[in-house]
């Protein structure tokens, strides 16, 4: 591969698929796959949608990170892990990552704009909140709360453009679970870089919470499968969704929390990819139990 076609690679974090790109994506299977459940679809839509939402999912990361790179470049230059990103090092420019950004961006409209006018402007609230991300490092120290915003507008815009009406009770409660999920696993994620951080004036929740981290990941958790718990009882869901769906994912997540060591960056980066196994188990759940749930229908 040519090294510019390299470096643009990298920018889009693609090298490291599906690290990162299902990170993204979690929200927009949740979401889907408790619309699906509860209009009963049928199986085959089921996995059109998903890979449709897994595509969309990738393009979203990509944008995030492209976006993250061109305003982080000086702060990266000064991070260890970073400073070898493809703009830090002068290996993309910033015209070259602007154009990159104009066609994932035009993509992305595109797939959102196939959900219809009411999904397309929930799409476009995801995609402001996304591209506003990589600021609110400079002004808050809780960006990865902003990121689990960010991701959880996926949820509404799956809803509608599956079941083409708003049910607040579902959405509000498989977005605040998608924010705290999210919440949790980026925290995680940015204590690889806490001593950095603090050198560059990055502000971060591994950096707020110091010692206090574990207690308040796992309040998270908690929030994480209250939420689902609740999810799962207006939709009608059944055992397989709470077993797998919600109490396998929560244990998961807690064991996460109380082994990771937070000043060990290679830790903190396998706790961090680790966590797709819960998130996973979300989604198997829900897919077992639209599974039996249509079988039951067809009798």
């Amino acid at each position: 591969m040519p090294s510019k076609t390299r470096a643009l690679f990298e920018l889009t974090r693609l090298h490291w698929f599906p690290v990162g790109s299902d990170f993204m994506f979690w929200p927009f299977a949740w979401g889907s796959l408790a619309a699906s459940y509860h209009v009963a679809l049928p199986m085959n839509e089921v996995v059109t949608n998903t890979m449709f939402y897994a595509l969309l999912g990738t393009l979203v990361h990509s944008a995030g990170c492209v976006i993250n790179d061109m305003l982080d470049r000086d702060f990266d230059r000064r991070v260890e892990r970073s400073k070898g990103r493809p703009i830090a090092s002068g290996a993309v420019t910033m015209t070259e990552a602007s154009i990159l950004l104009t066609v994932l961006f035009a993509v992305m409209f595109y797939m959102f704009s196939t959900a219809g006018p009411t999904a397309l402007a929930l799409g476009l609230g995801h995609t402001t909140c996304g591209v506003t991300y990589p600021l609110m490092k400079r002004w808050m120290y809780w960006p990865s709360l902003y990121l689990g915003f960010a991701a959880s507008w996926a949820v509404p815009f799956t809803w509608v453009a599956i079941t083409g009406q708003f049910d607040w009770g579902m959405i509000l409660d498989v977005a605040v679970a998608s924010c705290c999920w999210t919440c949790l696993y980026d925290t995680i994620y940015a204590c690889q870089d806490k001593k950095d951080d603090e050198k560059a004036g990055v502000k971060s929740m591994a950096v707020r919470l110091g010692d206090d981290i574990r207690l308040a990941l796992s309040v998270f958790d908690v929030v994480f499968f209250a939420c689902l718990l609740w999810a799962g009882y207006l939709n009608g869901q059944h055992l397989a969704f709470y077993v797998m769906s919600v109490i396998a994912p929560f244990l998961i997540c807690l064991w996460h929390i109380w082994t990771f060591d937070p000043n060990d960056p290679e830790d903190s980066w396998k706790k961090f990819k680790a966590g797709r196994h819960g998130a996973m188990l979300v989604c198997a759940g829900l897919v077992v139990d639209h599974y039996f749930n249509l079988a039951s229908l067809a009798v």
